[in-house]
């Protein structure tokens, strides 16, 4: 008589702990899903990585809101001195917004006006010292220009020679004001010193190859073996850009082409920052920096973007505004910060890319309706709908109410793919002032699968700013964070899992809250056969 065979029996589930460090390299958004990179995130919302730990960020509050609830389409400031004021453009006023009428929210009305009759609020400014003084020039292009001296905005000294209505970009170039023609390859330039008189028409129609109009100037330095050397850079609508040395564009001796080069397209005028001597440009293949330009094909461009880390959400940002390129990109120097805002579209969310400037990790800002941004008095804020001009980065809540972060690190088979893994427990260690009250699930195999938003963390009554009594509330002591890392029980099953942690924010004051690291405790089975 022969004996059946034994039936194979699956090896019993072992249990295993997985630890998911802060991811501290950002979002990532440009690579195969089943490559897990170390400290990344495929989520990164409301978070900002820093050096050591990510950290949720802080909210917004109204700085104030402009009577009548316009669109705020502008913001600039001059600086001269120990003076310091920002304003704010509408569609058909200028108001000084630097101190608004005290109440809830601030308010800025007609006591704050300073101009009005306006056609167009996209305002283009640049200061410009020379010997009678420290300016704001600035243009619309559909609107006289304006110059503004410290105390009046004025509509002299004009500008002669071109059609000073249809300057749409103003920028300095070696103590010489540059501007550009709307819907043209026509540049302008005024004399050495001057923020008026006859300007003189710089036309660019030869040099650009494939056509459009010219978008925005800029100063660029670029180290040419003997030192940095300011040539002074023009770029087109679809792309292109030319350099040329010199200072004097009347003289054919001094004022030379460098060259032409290709690079994505710009969007928007003031899609650019300044990195050191180089500028960064939002275009439509990437966040380009222009020295890259000259030695590389637009084709080889964006792998070597500051924005590749996170291509394919910025190229689905790019194509769900197709039909608005003007964007907008803010540096925050104290904060190690740069922002860059794609515009507000009907339609879809709103949302704002934030990267490190010291370890180039990006992030995401939801929530924020961004038509303009500027930074005053070393903070940042941002023109809206409504009147709004809001402050970021400053208070627990996004102009009074609750906000969430949301970070999932990239999904990670944890070098068995085949075998089906169950999660049982789950913690973040978090370092923070106040109690977290974080949400921590598991998402599986690929599936973004985000829990509904747990409630905002309730902080002492007593700590509220404002209202604790100076030595009985906490703010009598040096606060110090604490160490925050509660299990909680997760369920589910895959083959690749990502923890997920939200946060949410709702209090007058900040949560300040650091991730450290996620730990998940699971089973994992025999390979399935």
């Amino acid at each position: 008589m022969m004996r059946r065979p034994a039936a194979k029996r699956s090896k019993p589930r072992s249990a295993q702990h997985k630890a998911f460090p802060a991811p501290t390299k950002g979002w990532i958004a440009n690579e195969n899903l089943a490559v897990s990179t170390p400290l990344g995130a495929s989520v990164m919302d409301n978070w900002f990585p820093m050096a050591t730990t990510v950290r949720i960020r802080r909210g917004s509050a109204k700085w104030a809101v402009i009577d009548g609830l316009p669109d705020v389409r502008s913001l600039f400031t001059y600086r001269e001195g120990t003076i310091e004021q920002v304003f704010a453009a509408t569609d058909t006023d200028i108001y000084d917004a630097t101190s608004p009428a005290p109440g809830d929210p601030p308010s800025v009305g007609l006591a704050h006006r300073v101009m009005a009759g306006m056609t167009n609020g996209r305002w283009i400014s640049v200061q410009f010292q020379t010997s009678g003084g420290t300016f704001l020039r600035l243009v619309n292009g559909a609107d006289v220009p304006l110059v503004y001296d410290g105390s009046s905005f004025l509509t002299t000294p004009a500008i002669t020679g071109a059609t000073p209505e249809s300057l749409n970009f103003v920028w300095q170039h070696k103590n010489r004001l540059w501007f550009i023609e709307k819907n043209s390859l026509n540049a302008w330039y005024l004399p050495v010193d001057s923020i008026g008189g006859a300007a003189v028409k710089f036309p660019l129609g030869g040099v650009f190859v494939l056509g459009g109009r010219l978008i925005a100037g800029a100063t660029w330095s670029l180290d040419d073996g003997g030192g940095l050397s300011a040539s002074c850079a023009f770029f087109t609508s679809e792309g292109e850009v030319a350099i040329y040395s010199g200072s004097n564009p009347a003289d054919a001796a001094d004022w030379q082409l460098k060259g032409v080069y290709r690079m994505g397209k710009p969007l928007g005028p003031e899609a650019m920052m300044r990195a050191g001597g180089d500028l960064v440009i939002a275009t439509d293949i990437g966040f380009i920096p222009l020295s890259q330009c000259l030695s590389r094909d637009v084709a080889a461009l964006a792998p070597i973007a500051v924005s590749y880390p996170i291509e394919k959400a910025w190229n689905d940002a790019v194509a769900r505004r197709a039909s608005d390129g003007n964007w907008v990109v803010e540096v925050w120097p104290t904060e190690q910060m740069a922002l860059v805002c794609p515009p507000v579209v009907a339609g879809v969310d709103n949302e704002v890319f934030a990267v490190n400037l010291r370890t180039g990790a990006w992030a995401r800002f939801t929530g924020f309706d961004v038509l303009c941004m500027v930074q005053f008095a070393n903070v940042v804020m941002y023109g809206g709908s409504d009147g709004r001009i809001v402050q970021i980065e400053t208070t627990g809540q996004d102009e009074g109410e609750p906000y969430t972060g949301t970070l999932v690190p990239l999904f990670d088979g944890m070098k068995t793919p085949a075998s089906p893994k169950v999660p049982v427990q789950a913690r973040a260690t978090l370092l923070s002032y106040w109690t977290p009250g974080e949400n921590v699930s598991v998402a599986f195999d690929y599936v973004m699968s985000i829990p509904p938003v747990p409630n905002p963390t309730v902080t002492p009554a007593n700590s509220v700013w404002g209202t604790s009594i100076w030595g009985s509330g906490i703010w009598d002591v040096s606060l110090t964070k604490q160490t925050f890392a509660q299990w909680r029980s997760v369920g589910g099953q895959g083959y690749a899992l990502a923890p997920v942690v939200q946060v949410s924010s709702g209090n007058a004051q900040p949560l300040d809250a650091e991730l450290v690291q996620i730990d998940v405790v699971l089973e994992v089975g025999d390979i399935v056969s």
